[in-house]
Order: C-alpha cells, then sequence, then structure tokens
C-alpha cells in the first residue's frame, strides 16, 4: 500500500473521529430542538407530515429513527447521521480517484476531513450534511454509470437525486448548477483546445456537446428505471411512507414558497460565503485558488466540471440575499474535490522528486492547518456567537475588514451557549430535592425555550407556555419555573418563589432563570 492510500485511509479516521467525538459537548442549537420535536413525534406516535413553509425535507427524521432506535434517546442518536453523512463524503472520494488520481482523492479527503465548516454541521442534526452527501452521491453513480454502463450506478444516481430533492428544497439550485458546470467544462475545454489550436469554430464546440450528450445517452430501460425509481423515493418520503398523501402537493408548493424567500431575516451581503471561507477556510481557499489556475490550464474536463460546480454554486448562494452558515456546505464540498484534482496535476507536472518532495510537505502543513482549526471551532469555541475565531484576525481587524469585525461571519449562528446545560442540571438537581423526580411539574414562561424540550422530554408534566398567565400568582402552581429575564420582576413580587439560578445564557438576547415554588 503506497504513501497516497494510506494518506486517504488517515484522512478518513480523522475525519471519522472530529465528526463522532463527544457529540454532546455542543448544546442542541434551537432548529435541531425543533428536528428533535418532530423525530419523538414519529417516534412516539408514528405522526409525521411535512411542512412546506419550513423545517425542510423528511429524510433527515426517518434516517435517524433507525439510530434513536438502535442507541435511545440520547445526543448521540440525533447526531449520527449526519455525522455518518460527513464520514461517508470522505469514503466517496475514493470513486473518483480515477478521475482525479489516488493523490488527489488523499488531498481531498483531507481537506473534507479537516474543514472546520463540514466539520462542525456534520455535528448538528440539521440537514446540510446529508443534503451535501446525496449531491455528492449524484456526481459518483453518474460518473461511474459513464465509465460502466451499468444499471447498478444509474440506480445509485436515481435514489441518490430522489433522496437530495426529499431532503431540502435547494435541490434544485444544486442540480442546475451541476448541468451547467458539465456543460461548461466540454466548452471550456473545446474552446481551450481550439485556441491552442487556432482552429476557434462555433460548429466544433456544439460538434463536442453533442457527442458528450450521446457518451450520456442510457437504454430506454434504465432511463424508465431510473425516473421510476426518483419518483419512488419522493413518493415514499413526502406521503409520510403512504400515510399523509398531500404531502406531494406540498413538496411542490415548497419549491415556489422558498424561491420567493429572499428578504426578512437571515439576509446578508453578497461577500458574505466568500468572508467566511477567506477567515475559517483560508488553507482550503488558497490550494483551491493554486488548483483553479492548474485546472483553467491544463485540467481534465472532470477538474473543469469540479471547479465550475464549485464557483456555481458560490456565484448562486451569493446572489440569493436569504443567507445561512451552513449553505456555505455546498460550496465547500466541490471547492476541495477541485483542490485535490488541481494538485494531482501540479505533482504530476513537477518531475524533480526533491520539489515534489517540498510541494507535498508543505501542502500536508498547509492541510494541517485546517485540522487545528477545526478543533478550536468544534470544541473550543463552539457556542462563540461573536465568531472570534479565525485566520489573520489582528490583521483583519486592523484592516477593518467586514468578516473580521462582523460577528455574524462564521459558523455560530445563534447557538445554544453552553451554560444552559448549567440549567438543565439545576433541574435536576431541584427534582431530586423536591422528592418527586421525572414526575417534577415544570413550567415554561420563556417565549424562547428552544431547545429545551429535548432536555426535558423525560418531565411529563412539562408545560412549554411560553408566557406567565394574566393571573400568575393564583395560576401558577408547578413545582418549578423557566423563565425569561424580562420575567423576573413579575415573579419576584410574588413571595411564594425561589429563584434557584442566577441568569443563564440561553443565546444571545435570551437569558433564563430557574425558580422554585415554595411551600406555602
Amino acid at each position: 500500500m503506497n504513501f497516497w492510500k494510506v494518506a486517504f485511509i488517515l484522512a478518513l479516521l480523522a475525519g471519522l473521529w472530529l465528526r463522532f467525538a463527544d457529540p454532546g459537548l455542543k448544546p442542541l442549537h434551537h432548529d435541531e430542538g425543533v428536528n428533535s420535536y418532530f423525530l419523538l413525534n414519529l417516534a412516539d406516535h408514528n405522526d409525521y407530515k411535512y411542512n412546506p413553509e419550513n423545517y425542510h425535507g423528511p429524510t433527515l427524521y426517518y434516517f435517524t429513527l433507525i439510530f434513536l432506535k438502535l442507541f435511545g434517546e440520547r445526543d448521540l442518536a440525533l447526531r449520527f447521521w449526519p455525522a455518518l453523512c460527513g464520514g461517508a463524503s470522505i469514503a466517496l472520494v475514493w470513486y473518483l480517484r480515477r478521475d482525479i488520481g489516488v493523490r488527489g482523492a488523499a488531498i481531498a479527503a483531507f481537506l473534507i476531513a479537516l474543514s472546520p465548516g463540514l466539520v462542525y454541521f456534520s455535528r448538528d442534526f440539521i440537514h446540510e450534511m446529508t443534503f451535501v452527501f446525496f449531491a455528492l452521491a449524484i456526481v459518483v453513480g453518474i460518473r461511474e454509470y459513464r465509465r460502466t454502463k451499468s444499471f447498478v450506478w444509474i440506480a445509485e444516481a436515481s435514489i441518490a437525486a430522489g433522496l437530495l430533492f426529499a431532503t431540502k428544497e435547494t435541490a434544485i439550485i444544486t442540480v442546475i448548477v451541476v448541468v451547467l458546470a458539465a456543460v461548461s467544462a466540454i466548452v471550456i475545454d473545446e474552446l481551450r483546445s481550439r485556441i491552442r489550436k487556432r482552429d476557434l469554430t462555433f460548429q466544433a464546440i456544439v460538434s463536442q456537446l453533442q457527442g458528450f450528450s450521446r457518451s450520456l445517452i442510457i437504454s430506454r430501460d434504465h432511463l424508465l428505471a431510473a425516473a421510476l425509481i426518483f419518483i419512488a423515493v419522493n413518493v415514499i418520503f413526502y406521503t409520510s411512507i403512504f400515510m399523509n398523501w398531500r404531502g406531494i402537493l406540498d413538496a411542490f408548493a415548497a419549491v415556489i414558497m422558498w424561491s420567493k424567500r429572499s428578504g426578512g431575516e437571515h439576509v446578508h451581503a453578497f461577500d458574505y460565503y466568500v468572508g467566511i471561507i477567506a477567515k475559517l477556510e483560508l488553507p482550503l481557499l488558497l490550494i483551491s485558488l493554486i488548483a483553479g489556475v492548474v485546472i483553467v490550464w491544463k485540467g481534465s474536463r472532470f477538474a473543469l466540471f469540479l471547479a465550475a460546480w464549485a464557483f456555481g454554486m458560490a456565484l448562486s448562494y451569493s446572489l440569493i440575499p436569504y443567507k445561512t452558515p451552513w449553505l456555505v456546505l455546498s460550496i465547500l464540498l466541490p471547492m476541495a474535490l477541485a483542490a485535490g484534482a488541481g494538485m494531482e496535476m501540479l505533482l504530476g507536472s513537477i518531475r524533480s522528486m526533491p520539489l515534489r518532495t517540498l510541494v507535498v510537505v508543505v501542502l500536508l502543513g498547509t492541510v494541517l492547518l485546517s485540522g487545528v482549526m477545526a478543533w478550536r471551532v468544534n470544541f473550543r469555541s463552539y457556542d462563540d456567537n461573536d465568531n472570534k475565531e479565525g485566520y489573520l484576525m489582528p490583521v483583519g481587524k486592523r484592516l477593518k475588514l467586514r468578516p473580521y469585525i462582523d460577528g455574524q461571519y462564521g459558523y455560530v449562528y445563534a447557538q445554544t451557549d453552553r451554560e444552559i446545560l448549567q440549567l438543565v442540571d439545576a433541574v435536576k438537581n431541584e427534582s431530586g430535592a423536591l422528592g418527586s423526580g421525572d414526575g417534577t411539574t415544570i413550567y415554561i414562561s420563556s417565549p424562547a425555550y428552544w431547545p429545551l424540550p429535548w432536555y426535558l422530554r423525560s418531565y411529563n408534566n412539562a408545560a412549554f407556555s411560553g408566557e406567565l398567565p394574566e393571573n400568575f400568582q393564583s395560576a401558577v402552581v408547578q413545582q418549578l419555573l423557566i423563565a425569561n429575564e424580562v420575567q423576573k420582576d413579575r415573579i419576584e413580587g410574588d413571595a411564594g418563589w425561589r429563584r434557584v439560578t442566577s441568569s443563564i445564557m440561553l443565546r444571545p438576547g435570551e437569558k433564563l432563570l430557574l425558580y422554585e415554588r415554595e411551600a406555602r
């Protein structure tokens, strides 16, 4: 086994460790809390219906349900499937080694494994890592089908495409970009060839496109089977396994609804994703830029496709005003693949062994910087909502560059503070002191409380009202009360309540307090 195969295995192992280590370290984001509510409803009551207005597709819940049954109601069960998709995305790169080389596959694997962003959202119970994994699976399936013409691979690509659309409404953006990237790769390759030959004709380019399309033509049987598989996958998931046929109509409605979602909250500048990548993925960015030059100059058609895929996703998501940091995953993954392909060609063009060794050492050292940043972001500053981590932070602040002075530029986005686990522990301690254990009645009056329903799921008498009743002093008889700090004066005006904790941060702008009702 040569050096690069060993490197690929090490990348896979490192990526798996970063994604699975201590899954409960970071408190659940409020989105994860909402997702856990749908999951538990599915697990306990077999009740799930796709909501086109929000929350994305159903695959996350059904796949996670498997691990909930295996591991029980634990943080590991919630986050196992996204972490598995993160690790599987690294493994899938091996199938592209014929196109990007074994060296390129190992480099791409390391860039994916150690990317702070790809690690961060592989450790969250949200849809994004599942989505990115299925997108890569489509590319791998189509590439292998073109090589082998085996129905197994067209079926794999069809299943992955069906799951992509059943995961998130933005699937249509990914598919359009991938198709345009493939066309762009052919056009650029043909233009480059004709320019060198000084034989540039439009007819030649059209002829080349036609030749490529003929090479992708599949048999009628394969095409029909692929279409049926795609439809079946979406029908199964959007109908909640044939329990909610309206889900099919809702799936179509969602595409229209999300296409209009460009205003309101989560609106950021055009450079938002570029800023995050420059700040937190600098090694990947630098390697990608070098690789991009190599690919444009002499890259294979597939390498051109990877570069166009990365560029297309970055441009598409940057043009849309609605932006959230987890969407950057759809940019990072093809960037890493293109970087691997470009580095393979660069190393292959260097004839001097000492110089090639030097490039490899510098390259691996640069990649390892990503590992350090991945550890810092995911195991130290995972709830730093000011996003103070990043490369060249002093320089960026001194130059007053927006990504370095705007706390929104980063992967931590309205993240639940680690202090919330102190509140959960305090509830457990007080319920034990009351002698009623999990039977303790709890009234949650704070309007902001996610992800507390997950952490308090064992308390059957927990009432998440989100407000204090008008006749508060006489109406509330619960033993414990979780209130928002803005409700403090009203609660402490009632002599029947004893404050148990000081203010505990839920997330920026939201602080909670725990009270115990004294015996009367």
